[in-house]
């Protein structure tokens, strides 16, 4: 399955309208709330609250969107598929580094809202469009199911969650947590990514 078409395209970018307008809204200084975002987005409150129930968590969210690089900025003009993967990896880490209390809280309100009895998933999923474009040049050379099962591999081992357990578990620093999770991306490519 590609992010890129079809259903899983169409809620990318349902959940991006609703981050934006409630970007919109804190602009103009209006209060951020799910049924606002909605208005503001031209999306039913219906479709609103099957992605946020509760506008701290989209407020939340959308601040931290705002802060993300594409993924075409983020892969940049690297050419080496196992490079724009490190590229990736690298962003996740800095961008996690960099606004981490924030990240923290959003995973708190996150995880709350998700552990209620038939709560929509609640996370944006950033780092798989970040992972199809970094793999791209491989994409032909894989079966379709290989090649998302390295998106998921990749995302699994990286960003937020990965980072919260090498500082938090394993009591790393900054810098040893980046080496070993690149160990990890490394591992995961050698495993995976076709030969030749």
């Amino acid at each position: 399955m590609r992010l890129d078409t079809g259903r899983s395209a169409q809620k990318l970018r349902t959940r991006q309208a609703l981050l934006a307008a409630a970007r919109a809204l804190v602009a103009r200084g209006e209060a951020v709330t799910v049924a606002a975002a909605a208005a503001e987005a031209g999306i039913s409150k219906a479709t609103a609250y099957r992605y946020f129930q509760e506008a701290d968590t989209l407020a939340m969210e959308a601040a931290l969107d705002g802060r993300f690089a594409g993924p075409a900025e983020v892969v940049g003009d690297a050419a080496e598929v196992r490079e724009r993967v490190h590229r990736v990896h690298r962003y996740l880490f800095e961008a996690t580094a960099a606004n981490e209390r924030g990240f923290r809280l959003f995973l708190a309100k996150a995880l709350e809202a998700s552990a209620q009895e038939g709560a929509p998933l609640v996370r944006g999923g950033r780092r798989l469009p970040m992972y199809e474009l970094a793999l791209a040049p491989v994409r032909d050379r894989m079966a379709p199911a290989a090649f998302q099962d390295l998106v998921r591999a990749l995302s699994g081992a990286t960003g937020l969650e990965a980072w919260l357990a090498l500082r938090d578990v394993c009591r790393l620093d900054a810098a040893e947590a980046q080496r070993i999770a690149a160990l990890t991306v490394d591992a995961i490519l050698d495993s995976m990514l076709p030969r030749g």
